[in-house]
């Protein structure tokens, strides 16, 4: 079996020295609420809430700082950036409102620290091809992720009106319920607009769809939807969300529902994968 992860030291969480976080994290902390920004936006840390347990992680996993446990189980988990908070811009916050995208918990906000609990999280399309060859996507479980990317990227292009930024395969995630999610949005809202932004979170998308699909790889022979895949994959700069939405390609009958046997088949893989490395 693949040897487990380690969790660090609850006292050990992943700040810097120069942010000021109490040794411990039970100890109460003055933090109060932005009543013109809704609940879930606080000033503080959420490391020094009392009665709340954080284990840190050093280093980060999957973008992931520190993860809130409660009665053994985990039911949060914090990623947190520097921020410049003379020019944060906090109207831009705000809850998330569409499944495919991972929305917050709760966000604090602390000096130049800002931190995001999110209360899930999920198997990453890194983490699947990592367990190439033993264990890879079919053309239809692609088609179906690329489907809800694509929705969550009509989500933020339009209502949100900004985007994504730097979209890889660590971003996209697919819980144990099948459902993918665009995680990571936060660091998209404090980014400033870039040129063409939108245009780039489509081919990065195209861009995974061809690292999943293996396109680069040398196949003699394709059937119809391998040729479709190839072309949804090579879509041109110009392509809109919306328009790929349209591609022949999702035209698939499965559901996301078709993606929860993953987390256990990655497993088996992983464990199957480490026995043959160390044979």
């Amino acid at each position: 079996m693949a040897p487990p992860k380690e969790l660090g030291s609850p006292i050990e969480l992943p700040v810097r020295r120069s942010t000021i976080i109490p040794g411990t994290l039970f100890l109460s902390a003055s933090s109060h609420t932005d009543p013109g920004r809704g609940e879930f936006i606080k000033y503080g840390s959420p490391y020094d809430q009392e009665g709340r347990l954080f284990f840190g992680l050093n280093p980060p996993w999957n973008s992931i700082h520190a993860i809130e446990f409660k009665e053994g189980c985990p039911v949060g988990f914090v990623t947190h950036r520097k921020v410049d908070t003379k020019n944060l811009p906090l109207d831009k916050i705000r809850n998330i409102s569409h499944a495919n995208v991972l929305g917050f918990k709760e966000v604090f906000i602390l000096k130049d620290n800002i931190y995001f609990l999110q209360d899930q999280w999920g198997l990453t399309l890194n983490e699947i091809l990592q367990l190439s060859p033993v264990f890879m996507l079919s053309e239809v479980e692609v088609a179906v992720i690329c489907k809800a990317v694509l929705h969550a990227l009509v989500y933020i292009h339009e209502e949100m009106d900004i985007c994504y930024g730097n979209l890889t395969c660590s971003d996209i995630l697919i819980n144990e319920q099948g459902e993918v999610q665009v995680a990571g949005i936060g660091s998209s809202l404090l980014q400033k607009p870039k040129p063409l932004g939108k245009t780039r979170d489509i081919q990065a998308l195209c861009h995974i769809a061809r690292k999943l699909l293996r396109v680069e790889e040398t196949v003699d022979v394709r059937g119809t939807t391998g040729l479709l895949a190839e072309d949804f994959a090579g879509a041109p700069p110009t392509a809109t969300a919306k328009a790929l939405l349209q591609h022949p390609f999702l035209e698939v009958s499965a559901t996301q529902w078709c993606l929860r046997p993953l987390h256990i088949l990655c497993k088996i893989a992983r464990e199957r994968k480490y026995e043959l490395e160390n044979a």
